[in-house]
Order: C-alpha cells, then structure tokens, then sequence
C-alpha cells in the first residue's frame, strides 16, 4: 500500500506477482504479462515492475471506491500515426491530461479500438501508452481494424475473460471476445473485426446465463459502429453489421453499445433491434426512463486524439438523434449508479459540452443540483457583471439572462 511506503522505497514486505514472459513484435524485447489480485476498493497503491534486479520508476493506482457509484471515460480512435505520429501523440496527451483533471476520480477507461494506425508498429504504441495518465488508469481497450494484423495488440495488452470466440488472425492470444464485472455492470467486448454474428451472440449469451443476473446494467463494446453517420456508415461490412448485430443486442437485453471506428460524434435514438423509437413529438430527446424492453442506446464517440476526423454524410439518418463534427478532439464521461447510466461527450479544448443523454430505471428522477450562494462582481465596464456561484453540479455551468 502506498501508505507502507516511505521515501518511495519498496518495503521488504511489498507483494510480488510473477510476470509470463513471452519475445515480442521488436526483435530483442520480451512482453512481460501479470495480475495483481487482492486489491482492495478505495485504497491507494504503489507498483514497480522490473525483474528482480532491474526497477522501473515507482508508480501509483488507486482503486476507486465504487459503492455509491462510479465513472469510466471513453475515448474513440486515438490511432497514433493516422496524422502526424508527433502531433497525434501529443494531442491523445492533452486529451487524458484534460480528461483526469476534470474527472480525477475515473475508474477506468475504455478506448474503442484503433488504438494505433500500423498496427506493429511500436512508436506508435509507445505514443498511444506516453501519457503519464495511463500508468495510474486501467484502459480496457478493444481491437480496431487497424489493430488486428499483428499480435503486438496482445503484447501490449491484457484482457480479462478471454474467449477462442471472436478471434481473428494475427491478432494474439487477447485478440476474442472478452467480458468483465464493475460493481454493477456487465461488460462484453467484441473483437468486430470478425464477422460471424453466431459466434459473437454465443458468447454474449454464455455470459449473461452465467454472470447477468447481478448486473444492473449491461453495456456492449466495440470498434466497428454500426450506427454512425460519417464515412463508413455506408460500408457493406458496416451495413451488414447493423442488419445482423442489432437485432441480437435487442434479443439479448443489452442496454448501451459504445462503439468508434468513424471519427464522428453520433448518438442514436433508443432502437429496438434495426427500429429507432423516436418521441412522438419529434423532439430529441436527453433521457429516457424506463425503456421498454429490448430498446438499446448507441452511442459512436470521435476521435480522441485529433489524428483523424471523418464528415456526416449529407443524408438522413432516421436512427441519428445526435451528430457532431467539429474537428475537436473529445472525451465521454459516462456516470453510472444502479439506477441512472448517464452519457456526457466533452471537447477538450475547452470541456464544453457536445451532448449528453441518460438511461433512468426503476421511475429514478435524478435530483436537482444544489446551488448553495450566487455573487455579483464589477465588471471590466458598466457592459459587463461577473456572476459567482457554488453548486454540485458536474455539469459545466450557464448563466440565462432575459430584458
């Protein structure tokens, strides 16, 4: 524990968990391959990792305590080296660098795949794992389409869980289907860049029989989305994923699919396998309560690191009830209590918001922010009045004024 540490050096006493060690894609290099067990909510730890003799750097990990709670970011196509790899790197920096300040407390986060452009190429993956961020949070990544052509995506990276379904070539022995719990959440990740329907419904069935009862909320990841409004919307892949795919996640009671792959911003309406459920008042929508069995909520984020943007279709798209591109990098917060999964999309240049959308069960009516004191300040000219307040509002904060 971090509190057994004194000057940063490691007590005798500290914990050893031995490591699988296997060659790497870089000739002369090993991957190197752990768990840690045991770890205990809302505690602070030290880590090294070396090999008995040889010593990284000592870094931090706190276990957040996810009793009343919890939040996870995501983040779509960091794709380090689609741009400029120098650029890109240092955009996917700012963005967790921003992302960490505004929510300090994340649990995890979950990339959606692509998380480079060559996908054995190790700059780039020394860019996608460069920021300092990352060395204190747990990334549950998925494998894109430029991921999969080599097994450095399972040299840099392990999966809980993992299943012989959904595999494709090359990928490595983390490269199927795989799932876990958090607190009361179900995740499964499916490795969409293989195209068998069977074999990802069986794996999905298999572990809602076996591990779906005590989840409040089941939430689907992957790279390919299915219901995007940009470039590969169109794709035959891409409309066959959505012909067979959603209609399955309908079947199966998923409740939110996260997906990339586009480098778009687009929300759908609640759907009902290919259907979307669109408020008979034509307005959009920025929560739901109670959805009715077998509706799903999609949700395609944008590019997080600025590598790479694609522009909406001009076209319509019945199933878009959001779509956003901006050319900004952006981030999602996604809040989650056993009653309410809400869904909040960021520019990071400023943390303003692009959208935001949440699932209430149960009648849940989320409680109003609490504005505790308001005070007036000079402006620069008799034009302008400072305006100062306190509230528990995550949300950023907007003034309405009428004459």
């Amino acid at each position: 524990k971090k509190s057994d540490l004194a000057e940063r050096v490691f007590p005798e006493t500290a914990a050893e968990f031995a490591a699988e060690k296997e060659s790497a894609n870089e000739e002369g290099f090993f991957t190197n391959q752990a768990v840690i067990r045991g770890l205990e909510s809302g505690a602070e730890y030290a880590y090294r990792v070396g090999d008995g003799t040889t010593w990284s750097d000592v870094y931090d990990l706190t276990v957040q305590d996810s009793q009343n709670g919890f939040n996870f970011l995501l983040a779509g196509d960091p794709q380090i080296g689609a741009g400029s790899t120098d650029t890109d790197i240092k955009g996917w920096q700012r963005t967790m660098e921003t992302a960490i300040k505004a929510f300090p407390r994340t649990s995890f986060l979950i990339s959606a795949g692509d998380q480079v452009n060559t996908a054995s190429n190790e700059a780039q993956y020394a860019g996608y794992l460069s920021p300092k961020e990352l060395l204190s949070l747990p990334t549950a990544v998925n494998v894109g389409n430029h991921d999969a052509g080599s097994s450095a995506y399972s040299q840099h990276f392990q999966v809980p869980n993992v299943s012989s379904l959904g595999m494709t070539e090359k990928t490595g022995k983390f490269g199927g289907d795989y799932w876990y719990t958090y607190n009361n959440v179900l995740f499964m990740s499916l490795n969409s860049n293989n195209m068998s329907t069977a074999e990802h419904r069986e794996f999905m069935k298999k572990v809602l029989e076996e591990n779906g009862a005590d989840a409040d909320w089941t939430v689907v990841t992957f790279h390919h989305s299915i219901y995007s409004t940009a470039s590969h919307e169109s794709d035959n892949d891409i409309i066959q994923r959505r012909a067979e795919l959603a209609p399955v996640f309908t079947e199966l009671g998923i409740d939110v699919v996260l997906m990339g792959h586009d480098h778009v911003y687009t929300r759908s309406y609640m759907m009902n396998g290919t259907d979307p459920v669109v408020p008979a008042d034509g307005t959009v929508p920025e929560s739901v309560t109670d959805p009715a069995e077998g509706e799903v909520l999609y949700v395609t984020a944008n590019s997080a690191s600025g590598s790479k943007y694609y522009s909406i279709h001009n076209k319509d798209f019945p199933y878009a009830a959001v779509m956003n591109q901006e050319s900004t990098p952006n981030i999602t917060n996604v809040e989650v209590t056993d009653k309410s999964f809400a869904i909040t999309t960021y520019r990071t240049t400023d943390m303003s918001v692009v959208d935001t959308f949440a699932i209430y069960k149960d009648g849940y009516q989320p409680p109003k922010a609490v504005i505790k004191s308001v005070s007036l300040g000079v402006g620069a000219d008799e034009s302008e009045t400072m305006v100062t307040w306190y509230s528990d509002s995550k949300l950023p904060g907007k003034v309405e004024l009428v004459k």
